[in-house]
Protein backbone atom coordinates (compact mmCIF):
# COMPACT_ATOMS: atom_id res chain seq x y z
CA UNK A 1 0.00 0.00 0.00
CA UNK A 2 1.39 3.37 -0.89
CA UNK A 3 1.91 5.90 1.70
CA UNK A 4 0.60 9.18 0.75
CA UNK A 5 2.94 12.35 1.14
CA UNK A 6 2.89 13.95 4.37
CA UNK A 7 2.04 17.82 3.99
CA UNK A 8 4.47 20.02 4.78
CA UNK A 9 4.55 21.71 8.15
CA UNK A 10 4.04 25.91 8.00
CA UNK A 11 5.56 28.28 10.27
CA UNK A 12 2.78 28.42 13.26
CA UNK A 13 3.17 24.92 13.36
CA UNK A 14 6.61 24.54 12.86
CA UNK A 15 7.12 27.05 16.03
CA UNK A 16 4.62 24.89 17.89
CA UNK A 17 7.03 22.06 17.12
CA UNK A 18 10.45 23.51 17.65
CA UNK A 19 8.85 25.15 21.27
CA UNK A 20 7.89 21.82 22.96
CA UNK A 21 10.95 19.96 22.03
CA UNK A 22 12.47 23.01 24.20
CA UNK A 23 10.65 22.99 26.68
CA UNK A 24 10.93 19.47 27.28
CA UNK A 25 14.82 19.68 27.23
CA UNK A 26 14.88 22.32 29.45
CA UNK A 27 12.19 20.33 31.90
CA UNK A 28 14.25 17.47 31.94
CA UNK A 29 17.58 19.86 32.81
CA UNK A 30 17.03 22.16 35.37
CA UNK A 31 14.35 19.64 37.57
CA UNK A 32 14.40 19.17 40.95
CA UNK A 33 15.16 15.48 40.84
CA UNK A 34 18.11 16.53 39.56
CA UNK A 35 19.34 19.83 41.68
CA UNK A 36 18.30 22.01 44.13
CA UNK A 37 18.62 25.86 43.71
CA UNK A 38 19.94 27.23 46.95
CA UNK A 39 21.50 30.53 48.49
CA UNK A 40 19.54 34.39 49.03
CA UNK A 41 19.06 37.35 47.08
CA UNK A 42 21.27 37.12 44.07
CA UNK A 43 23.78 34.97 45.58
CA UNK A 44 22.28 31.59 44.65
CA UNK A 45 23.79 28.75 43.52
CA UNK A 46 22.66 25.23 42.12
CA UNK A 47 23.75 21.58 43.94
CA UNK A 48 23.29 18.94 42.29
CA UNK A 49 22.16 15.91 43.66
CA UNK A 50 25.18 13.58 42.62
CA UNK A 51 27.84 13.73 40.64
CA UNK A 52 25.65 11.16 38.45
CA UNK A 53 23.25 13.99 38.20
CA UNK A 54 25.48 16.39 36.95
CA UNK A 55 27.27 13.88 34.38
CA UNK A 56 23.33 13.63 33.53
CA UNK A 57 22.89 17.37 33.15
CA UNK A 58 25.66 17.88 30.89
CA UNK A 59 24.67 15.18 28.37
CA UNK A 60 21.33 16.62 28.24
CA UNK A 61 22.99 19.75 27.19
CA UNK A 62 25.14 18.65 24.51
CA UNK A 63 22.20 17.77 22.91
CA UNK A 64 20.11 20.93 23.06
CA UNK A 65 23.37 22.55 22.41
CA UNK A 66 22.91 20.43 18.77
CA UNK A 67 20.70 20.08 15.86
CA UNK A 68 17.21 18.97 15.20
CA UNK A 69 16.98 15.41 13.57
CA UNK A 70 17.32 15.91 10.01
CA UNK A 71 14.35 13.38 9.50
CA UNK A 72 11.88 15.25 11.97
CA UNK A 73 8.89 17.16 10.49
CA UNK A 74 10.54 20.22 10.87
CA UNK A 75 13.22 22.00 8.88
CA UNK A 76 16.73 20.70 10.55
CA UNK A 77 17.90 23.46 12.74
CA UNK A 78 20.24 24.27 16.09
CA UNK A 79 17.67 24.57 18.61
CA UNK A 80 19.05 28.12 20.00
CA UNK A 81 18.56 29.22 16.00
CA UNK A 82 15.06 28.46 15.99
CA UNK A 83 14.41 29.72 19.47
CA UNK A 84 16.51 33.23 18.39
CA UNK A 85 14.26 32.69 15.26
CA UNK A 86 11.26 32.24 16.95
CA UNK A 87 11.91 35.51 19.18
CA UNK A 88 12.49 37.72 15.60
CA UNK A 89 9.29 36.69 14.42
CA UNK A 90 6.98 35.32 16.55
CA UNK A 91 3.83 33.21 15.23
CA UNK A 92 1.75 34.52 18.39
CA UNK A 93 0.33 37.95 19.67
CA UNK A 94 2.44 38.84 22.92
CA UNK A 95 3.96 42.75 22.66
CA UNK A 96 6.92 43.45 24.91
CA UNK A 97 6.97 39.50 26.12
CA UNK A 98 8.65 37.92 23.39
CA UNK A 99 11.76 40.69 24.02
CA UNK A 100 12.40 38.18 27.65
CA UNK A 101 13.12 35.14 25.16
CA UNK A 102 14.66 37.31 22.98
CA UNK A 103 17.57 38.50 25.50
CA UNK A 104 17.82 35.17 26.91
CA UNK A 105 18.58 33.79 24.08
CA UNK A 106 21.34 35.98 22.79
CA UNK A 107 22.62 35.95 26.17
CA UNK A 108 22.74 32.36 26.27
CA UNK A 109 24.55 32.20 22.85
CA UNK A 110 27.06 34.93 23.31
CA UNK A 111 28.28 33.30 26.71
CA UNK A 112 28.83 29.83 24.95
CA UNK A 113 31.11 31.68 22.00
CA UNK A 114 33.05 33.04 24.64
CA UNK A 115 37.03 31.78 24.05
CA UNK A 116 38.77 30.43 26.98
CA UNK A 117 41.79 29.99 27.75
CA UNK A 118 42.66 26.85 30.41
CA UNK A 119 45.91 25.15 31.85
CA UNK A 120 45.87 21.52 30.95
CA UNK A 121 48.33 19.27 32.82
CA UNK A 122 47.71 15.68 30.73
CA UNK A 123 49.91 12.94 32.47
CA UNK A 124 48.62 10.40 30.06
CA UNK A 125 50.81 12.38 27.43
CA UNK A 126 53.24 14.09 29.50
CA UNK A 127 51.95 17.34 28.19
CA UNK A 128 51.38 20.58 29.71
CA UNK A 129 49.91 23.09 27.62
CA UNK A 130 47.13 26.18 27.93
CA UNK A 131 44.45 25.61 25.16
CA UNK A 132 42.09 28.68 24.06
CA UNK A 133 38.26 26.75 23.11
CA UNK A 134 35.14 28.12 22.93
CA UNK A 135 32.66 27.33 25.78
CA UNK A 136 29.81 25.66 23.29
CA UNK A 137 33.01 23.40 22.31
CA UNK A 138 34.04 22.94 25.96
CA UNK A 139 30.71 21.76 26.38
CA UNK A 140 30.22 19.30 23.58
CA UNK A 141 33.31 17.89 24.47
CA UNK A 142 32.07 17.01 28.04
CA UNK A 143 28.57 16.40 26.93
CA UNK A 144 30.04 13.51 24.79
CA UNK A 145 32.57 12.18 26.92
CA UNK A 146 29.96 11.74 29.58
CA UNK A 147 28.02 9.22 27.49
CA UNK A 148 30.36 7.62 25.31
CA UNK A 149 33.39 5.38 25.53
CA UNK A 150 37.22 6.03 23.72
CA UNK A 151 36.16 4.40 20.51
CA UNK A 152 32.71 6.42 20.14
CA UNK A 153 34.22 9.45 20.93
CA UNK A 154 37.05 9.51 18.17
CA UNK A 155 35.82 12.86 16.99
CA UNK A 156 36.42 14.64 20.38
CA UNK A 157 39.58 13.32 20.18
CA UNK A 158 40.17 15.03 17.04
CA UNK A 159 38.76 18.14 18.16
CA UNK A 160 41.23 18.21 21.11
CA UNK A 161 44.55 17.26 18.63
CA UNK A 162 43.34 20.31 16.56
CA UNK A 163 43.28 22.11 20.32
CA UNK A 164 46.71 21.29 20.57
CA UNK A 165 48.21 21.73 17.75
CA UNK A 166 46.80 25.16 17.26
CA UNK A 167 48.71 25.30 20.97
CA UNK A 168 51.97 24.26 19.14
CA UNK A 169 51.63 21.47 20.84
CA UNK A 170 51.09 18.81 17.98
CA UNK A 171 50.00 15.06 19.24
CA UNK A 172 49.40 12.20 17.06
CA UNK A 173 45.71 11.21 17.13
CA UNK A 174 46.02 8.17 19.15
CA UNK A 175 47.73 10.47 21.87
CA UNK A 176 44.77 12.58 21.87
CA UNK A 177 42.91 9.25 22.20
CA UNK A 178 44.56 8.70 25.60
CA UNK A 179 44.45 12.11 27.45
CA UNK A 180 41.15 12.13 26.68
CA UNK A 181 40.36 10.96 30.28
CA UNK A 182 42.62 13.45 31.74
CA UNK A 183 40.74 16.85 29.61
CA UNK A 184 37.31 15.21 30.87
CA UNK A 185 38.70 15.52 34.70
CA UNK A 186 39.48 18.93 33.82
CA UNK A 187 36.91 20.31 31.65
CA UNK A 188 33.84 17.85 33.68
CA UNK A 189 34.69 17.97 37.38
CA UNK A 190 36.49 21.57 37.53
CA UNK A 191 35.28 24.08 34.52
CA UNK A 192 32.05 22.81 34.07
CA UNK A 193 31.02 22.14 37.55
CA UNK A 194 32.18 25.82 38.30
CA UNK A 195 30.00 27.12 35.39
CA UNK A 196 27.11 24.46 36.11
CA UNK A 197 25.31 26.90 37.83
CA UNK A 198 25.33 30.00 35.91
CA UNK A 199 24.40 27.56 32.72
CA UNK A 200 20.83 26.80 34.90
CA UNK A 201 20.37 30.36 35.35
CA UNK A 202 20.54 30.76 31.44
CA UNK A 203 17.86 27.81 30.06
CA UNK A 204 15.71 28.80 33.73
CA UNK A 205 15.45 32.15 32.07
CA UNK A 206 14.87 30.57 28.81
CA UNK A 207 11.95 28.60 30.17
CA UNK A 208 10.31 31.90 31.59
CA UNK A 209 10.93 33.56 28.26
CA UNK A 210 9.05 30.84 26.55
CA UNK A 211 6.12 31.16 29.43
CA UNK A 212 5.95 35.04 29.51
CA UNK A 213 6.27 34.70 25.39
CA UNK A 214 3.09 32.02 25.44
CA UNK A 215 1.03 33.30 28.25
CA UNK A 216 -1.22 35.92 26.06
CA UNK A 217 -2.06 33.02 23.70
CA UNK A 218 -2.62 30.63 26.61
CA UNK A 219 -5.23 33.12 27.67
CA UNK A 220 -6.38 32.91 24.38
CA UNK A 221 -6.87 30.04 24.12
CA UNK A 222 -7.86 28.17 27.26
CA UNK A 223 -12.28 27.26 27.15
CA UNK A 224 -13.21 25.97 30.78
CA UNK A 225 -16.03 22.72 29.90
CA UNK A 226 -18.58 22.24 32.83
CA UNK A 227 -18.98 18.42 33.55
CA UNK A 228 -16.71 17.03 31.23
CA UNK A 229 -13.38 15.43 31.90
CA UNK A 230 -11.18 17.09 31.27
CA UNK A 231 -12.49 20.41 32.37
CA UNK A 232 -10.56 22.45 29.86
CA UNK A 233 -10.08 22.48 26.14
CA UNK A 234 -7.68 24.70 24.06
CA UNK A 235 -9.21 26.67 20.79
CA UNK A 236 -6.97 25.53 18.08
CA UNK A 237 -5.36 29.06 16.10
CA UNK A 238 -6.43 28.64 12.20
CA UNK A 239 -3.04 28.11 11.06
CA UNK A 240 -2.59 24.97 13.31
CA UNK A 241 -3.75 22.03 10.80
CA UNK A 242 -1.16 19.51 11.07
CA UNK A 243 -2.14 16.56 13.60
CA UNK A 244 1.16 16.08 15.02
CA UNK A 245 1.71 20.13 15.78
CA UNK A 246 -2.07 20.29 17.33
CA UNK A 247 -1.26 17.56 19.58
CA UNK A 248 2.41 19.49 20.60
CA UNK A 249 0.33 22.87 20.76
CA UNK A 250 -1.88 20.73 23.57
CA UNK A 251 1.25 19.87 25.03
CA UNK A 252 2.75 22.72 25.23
CA UNK A 253 -0.43 24.73 26.36
CA UNK A 254 -0.54 22.49 29.39
CA UNK A 255 3.17 23.27 29.92
CA UNK A 256 2.30 26.86 30.20
CA UNK A 257 -0.56 26.08 32.39
CA UNK A 258 2.04 24.16 34.72
CA UNK A 259 4.70 27.04 34.75
CA UNK A 260 8.32 26.64 35.16
CA UNK A 261 9.50 24.52 37.61
CA UNK A 262 12.00 26.97 39.48
CA UNK A 263 11.26 30.72 39.82
CA UNK A 264 13.67 32.87 38.11
CA UNK A 265 16.91 33.63 40.43
CA UNK A 266 20.20 34.54 40.24
CA UNK A 267 23.96 32.76 40.57
CA UNK A 268 26.29 34.75 42.52
CA UNK A 269 28.82 36.62 40.60
CA UNK A 270 31.74 34.46 43.05
CA UNK A 271 30.70 31.58 39.85
CA UNK A 272 30.97 33.93 36.80
CA UNK A 273 34.39 35.41 36.97
CA UNK A 274 36.44 32.64 35.38
CA UNK A 275 37.00 30.59 32.56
Amino acid sequence: MEVSEVRQTNPMENEVIYLLAVVEQLRAMVNRQLLDVVGEGNHKNVMFHTSTHRQFFFIALVDFLSQTDTKSPVPATPYLRALRTISESPSFKSGAAVNALKNAVSAFSEWLQVEITVDMWLPSIDLQVDIEIPRHLMLKIVGNLSKHNTLRSVGVAADLQRLLREAGKPVELYQAMLAQEDVYERFHDDICAYHASTIAEFLNEISWGIHNYLLAEFRRSLTLVEGQAPLYRYQYPDELQHPYAKTCYWNLMNGVRRGPIFDPFTVTEHLKGQY
